[in-house]
């Protein structure tokens, strides 16, 4: 009988090596991008949108930096409602100098039924580390979306609050960004 018992442990200890670690993951089919300030005359709400980037984002684990998933978001492609409005956006990033945002994702637990990740944020040629960004997962047509709301303020950024029409028009300081990610079902 004794060596039956060391037969299996030797058996359970070698799966253990051999066999490849269950990890958990999701498929990231699309995602949108959403920047909404308030200004002196109401607010201003400017989104990007794409599904064309497709990624599979393994869950519950620091991701390397070869394979995070990377959201290359070119400022000039943001909409905001109206051609001058875009323009200014555009200015205030400094488009022209940093002509895109991008959004890396360093990690995503899940935790029930939500998320919580770990991200960084490029925006104006600087990195804003984001620790424990919540995502709620909201159910979409043939997809879940998970989506997060983050507060950021203009001087964080290191970034100018656009000024128009001589002072009178003014954009307050703090910005709501809204990542949304497409996952497939």
């Amino acid at each position: 009988m004794l060596p039956v018992s060391i037969f299996l442990v030797a058996v359970s200890m070698l799966s253990a090596v051999v066999l490849p670690e269950k990890r958990e993951y999701v498929v990231i089919t699309g995602n949108k991008v959403s920047v909404a300030a308030g200004t002196s005359l109401g607010s201003i709400n400017c989104a990007y949108t794409s599904s064309t980037q497709k990624d599979t984002l393994v869950l519950n684990r620091q991701i390397p930096q070869g394979d995070r998933l990377k959201l290359a978001i070119p400022v000039k492609d943001f909409n905001c409602g109206n051609i001058l409005l875009d323009r200014d956006f555009e200015k205030a990033l400094n488009a022209s100098q940093h002509p895109y945002t991008k959004i890396e994702v360093v990690c995503l637990k899940k935790e029930g039924k939500s998320y919580k990740g770990n991200l960084n944020l490029i925006v104006a040629g600087k990195t804003i580390p984001l620790r424990d960004v919540n995502f709620h997962a909201y159910p979409g047509k043939g997809v879940t979306n998970l989506k997060s709301n983050i507060c950021l303020n203009f001087s964080e950024l290191g970034l100018a609050t656009p000024r128009k029409m001589g002072g009178l028009f003014k954009v307050e300081d703090e910005l709501q960004v809204m990542v949304e990610l497409q996952v497939a079902e």
